[in-house]
């Protein structure tokens, strides 16, 4: 239950009230940062000044927790040329705002904007001219955003209120000194990289850096747990606020993404504590899209902090997504993470594995095209062979995959733009005086693997009609998918009912499955570099659809009809999940499909992703049996498990009559959204996925 004042901030939120207070400034700053001549840092630096002076800073008298932001656009303040010019861009690199990491909010916290200020003021008694240019440009956001504070304590005395005007005096200026000053300053910050453009910020692992002040303020008198509870949710519910001016490839998808749990970096001891406990509850309670929750498990887990994961999975909210920190972290030490690192991993704005602070990677890069793999090299081992040959046709695998890799990396050189901002909380980069767009510790890329379990069935589909009809039967098969079935309807029937599937924990069909995710991680070793080394996923984010889009303008293949029965336009089943409209046996063989993978090389994230029926609920043993379904998904090795609650006669009824449903929340890939916000077509995939019982 949430008291009265609470219920209606969030009432407030959820109906979009503040969107009154919202306007537009000038569409360009460009020409006049043309005309001073400054480069891209300094147009960052810049922008921020400039978004900061014309915010007007709104307070409610009644909250604790302030931010509203009131400008709608983010002024253009550069174009291609400008790009051309400073960074001498080529035909394949691609730039892009600050995007999918999370500063060091610890940093912030001890030491605010003056602290790091100082800092930069400091670094620039021995610095070069370019080197003093750039720290030039970390104060003068730093400063902005001070200002804009200072102006925000205007406007809560104005309004007489006094707790914010106390508590936005000293932060995000000063370092934090109580539980409610750490809330503020980070919600007031992370605000700001918004501000600026950038998207997809995470919140770090909120349970670790806020205890220190909620275990300080508790042990004083000054804070109680209940109104350490209520400071949360207003934290929370401000993080809903502006969500629908971020960018996203969907509403909703804004990387506003938090980790609990896991381990210490240094000892490798739990990190479990009391506001890992009280944030799964808060989430339980305001049943909001925002902050995206995730839980660091492992064999130890306390089975009553899996279970209150699952009261959460029961609101319907699609989280908390859990890690298996027995399978993450040794495979990013695999990977060159160091030990300490490791341990402090979160992910970004929905799976892939980043270190806050130390990392700036473009964990997704873009997506393997599993099923055209397999459709491109069934053709052409069928095509340019007088006699069909399971060896050729595996290398075409292995050879298209590649090509598919090595295509990515050179045609979609993705760089980001300069961050003054960020970059004073990176302090591997700001310490060398560069911005953390060209300096950071990891400088990896993440490539999501797509479409794995139609692959998987596809390469059962033909292997097993080669067996049973050699030559004949596989242009058969061929013409049947080159007619999307048209025509072929008993063969399509034979193809979705009577093969081994991926999900079944069939090991025909999980040895290709294997043989998939193996091809990927060879190609990956194979392309990456000292500096540069490229992940690979499991996961498909938004590709499961546009993959099989022929309109949709991307650098990946498309994939029609495919050996495994899929017709073409319909989606590829999301992450680690079964194909569509195939007989699954149940949870437990789905998780047993997935533990094949060698989760060692494919660790860019990607969940196995089940939806539960809401019948699993109906009995006060459901909680528990779910928890259970956890911890077996760690016993088994795997790596990532997203957990969904899907009532199908919900959905079509809300896609029927979208004014009645506008709070229903869905998981639509590693972020959870308004089902009635989203495209059609995501509806559809959501819609078509399957449901499990217990």
């Amino acid at each position: 239950m949430l008291a009265e004042k609470l219920e209606q901030i969030r009432n407030f939120t959820q109906e979009r009230g503040y969107k009154i207070y919202r306007k537009s400034v000038t569409p360009s700053i460009r020409l006049i940062c043309k005309k001073q001549h400054w480069n891209m840092a300094r147009r960052t630096a810049m922008l921020l000044k400039f978004m900061c002076e014309t915010e007007d800073p709104i307070v409610f008298r009644d909250e604790k927790i302030a931010f509203v932001r009131t400008n709608i656009n983010i002024p253009e303040y550069f174009n291609s040329k400008d790009i051309k010019k400073e960074f001498h861009k080529t035909k394949y690199q691609f730039f892009e705002p600050f995007n999918n990491a999370c500063l060091d909010w610890s940093i912030l916290l001890k030491n605010g904007l003056q602290g790091q200020l100082k800092t930069v003021r400091a670094l620039q008694q021995d610095a070069s001219k370019p080197e003093r240019n750039y720290l030039d440009s970390v104060a003068i956001a730093l400063e902005s955003v001070i200002q804009l504070a200072d102006r925000y304590k205007i406007a809560a005395l104005a309004v007489g209120n006094d707790f914010v005007a106390e508590t936005i005096s000293n932060v995000p200026k000063y370092g934090a000194k109580s539980f409610a000053e750490a809330l503020q300053s980070i919600r007031f910050v992370h605000s700001m990289l918004y501000l600026c453009g950038h998207a997809h910020m995470g919140l770090w692992r909120f349970d670790q850096y806020m205890y220190p002040y909620y275990k300080a303020d508790i042990a004083s008198g000054n804070l109680t747990k209940e109104d350490a509870k209520s400071l949360i949710k207003e934290f929370f519910i401000s993080l809903n606020r502006d969500t629908d001016l971020y960018f996203g490839v969907q509403q909703g998808d804004n990387g506003q993404s938090l980790m609990l749990g896991g381990c210490k970096p240094e000892d490798g001891t739990s990190a479990v504590n009391e506001l890992t406990y009280m944030v799964l509850e808060v989430s339980r309670d305001l049943k909001l899209i925002d902050p995206k929750i995730n839980l660091r498990i492992d064999s130890s887990t306390p089975d009553d902090l899996l279970e209150l994961g699952c009261e959460l999975t029961k609101c319907g909210l699609g989280f908390p997504q859990y890690s298996n920190d027995e399978v993450v972290i040794p495979a990013l030490i695999k990977k060159g993470y160091s030990l300490e690192d490791a341990r402090d991993y979160i992910v970004a704005a929905c799976w892939e594995f980043i270190i806050p602070g130390k990392a700036c990677e473009k964990v997704n890069l873009g997506a393997i095209n599993f099923p055209y793999a397999v459709d491109s090299a069934f053709e052409k081992t069928l095509k340019r062979w007088g006699d069909f040959s399971i060896d050729n046709f595996e290398q075409n695998i292995a050879k298209n995959v590649k090509l598919q890799l090595k295509n990515l990396i050179t045609k979609q050189q993705i760089k980001l733009l300069p961050s003054p901002l960020a970059t004073a909380f990176f302090p591997y980069a700001l310490n060398h005086k560069k911005d953390i767009s060209v300096d950071s510790k990891y400088n990896n890329i993440g490539i999501h693997g797509a479409g794995s379990a139609n692959a998987a069935d596809a390469i059962v589909a033909i292997k097993t009609i080669y067996k049973e009809q050699g030559q004949e039967g596989l242009l058969n098969l061929y013409s049947a998918i080159r007619a999307n079935f048209v025509g072929f309807e008993k063969l399509h029937d034979y193809l979705q009912n009577k093969l081994p599937k991926v999900g079944n924990a069939d090991a025909v069909a999980d040895k290709e499955l294997k043989f998939l995710f193996d091809t990927f991680a060879n190609a990956s070793d194979e392309l990456s570099t000292t500096r540069r080394k490229i992940r690979a996923g499991s996961g498909s984010a938004m590709y499961y659809v546009l993959l099989t889009n022929s309109d949709c303008n991307i650098l990946e293949p498309k994939v029609k009809a495919t050996a495994d029965g899929k017709k073409d336009g319909e989606p590829l089943s999301t992450s680690l999940a079964p194909s569509h409209g195939i007989k699954v046996n149940g949870v437990l063989s789905v998780l047993k499909s997935y533990s094949v993978i060698d989760y060692s090389r494919i660790m860019n994230g990607g969940p196995i992703t089940i939806e539960l029926s809401p019948s699993v609920f109906n009995s006060d043993e459901g909680v528990k049996k779910l928890a259970q379904l956890i911890k077996y998904f760690v016993k088994l090795g795997n790596q990532q498990l997203q957990l969904n609650l899907l009532d199908a006669n919900v959905l079509e009824d809300a896609i029927a009559h979208p004014e009645k449903y506008r709070n229903l929340i869905v998981r639509v890939w590693g972020w959870s959204g308004y089902f009635t916000e989203l495209a059609p077509e995501y509806q559809k995939q959501v819609l078509s996925r399957h449901k499990y019982n217990l």
